[in-house]
């Protein structure tokens, strides 16, 4: 009993001389001027007083368990301490580190031409480009363009581009900062696209399975294959069929059977109709579509398949 009776007494006594332990967690460790954090005391061993200091930050000293939201309107490194005292007076201290990046800046434009001066048109026709240079950032930050289709990097940091869009487009420039720190920017191109779009369905083709002519497709002026009723028109990287939204495309042989349809623009007829080859003769085709331009539109036509 007595063994007993001076193991409990150590214990109480170590326990009542147990020193207080700061502890605290931070919900991030690096941020961008402006932003807030959130601390969490998560200090043990009969805390009963807590005072924090933030250094440039707001607030920059708090007196109580949890301060709430810290904020940092500056860039640097900043350190975080945590002091807390028991009831004995017995004090305790715990410190992290915040780093705080600068906030980027950007600044798009567009030029007249490259390495010209800034103009406040971005009307362009349709197949034609715009030049785009930003300003503002600096070594170690990183430049993304949205869309990033369509345009051409002039140099390394992709800071100037050369533009070509469609129709109108919102180039929107994004800087960010090795920290992660984000500016952005936009710029309005504008597409003279009215009459540009044109739209036809070849008169004749032979699916042989000798990789020309194989399928009979909707064509336009800007499909990918730079190949335009063998006018060889010229294109700015669409898919084939990437000018229109929507269309019904069907074709009918001449006891008005309709042999093929397809609301796909990359979809193509084969030829074939129940999985059999139709012999050669002249069908007709209707066909309706919507344009990126929002333009709509019916061809009707003949079409000769041969072998």
């Amino acid at each position: 009993m007595k063994l007993f009776n001076l193991i409990f007494v150590l214990l109480i006594s170590a326990s009542a001389f147990a020193q207080p332990t700061a502890s605290f967690t931070v919900s991030d460790n690096i941020i961008c001027a402006g932003d807030c954090i959130e601390v969490d005391n998560t200090s043990t061993n009969g805390v009963v007083a807590s005072t924090w200091s933030f250094g440039g930050a707001i607030p920059s000293f708090y007196s109580g368990a949890n301060p709430g939201p810290v904020c940092y309107s500056g860039a640097g490194t900043f350190t975080i301490t945590l002091t807390v005292t028991d009831a004995g007076g017995l004090t305790s201290s715990s410190s992290q580190s915040v780093t705080v990046g600068t906030m980027p800046s950007i600044s798009a434009t567009v030029l007249d031409s490259l390495g010209g001066t800034a103009i406040p048109d971005t009307l362009i026709t349709m197949f034609g480009s715009a030049v785009i240079a930003a300003s503002g950032f600096v070594a170690g930050d990183s430049i993304t363009w949205t869309p990033s289709n369509n345009i051409n990097c002039i140099n390394p940091t992709c800071d100037t581009i050369v533009a070509s869009p469609f129709y109108n487009t919102y180039y929107i420039i994004t800087n960010t900062s090795p920290e992660g720190c984000i500016a952005t920017d936009t710029i309005f191109i504008e597409v003279l696209f009215r009459d540009s779009i044109k739209v036809a369905v070849p008169n004749a083709f032979s699916p042989n399975s000798d990789g020309k002519n194989d399928l009979l497709k909707v064509l336009t002026n800007v499909d990918l294959d730079n190949n335009f009723l063998n006018n060889n028109l010229s294109n700015n990287g669409f898919i084939e069929g990437g000018a229109i939204v929507e269309m019904n495309f069907e074709i009918y042989n001449r006891f008005g059977q309709l042999v093929f349809r397809t609301t796909d623009p990359r979809e193509g007829w084969d030829g074939n109709f129940k999985g059999k080859p139709l012999n050669p003769a002249v069908f007709v085709y209707r066909l309706d579509y919507l344009l990126i331009n929002g333009l709509s539109a019916s061809l009707n036509g003949n079409v000769t398949l041969y072998r």
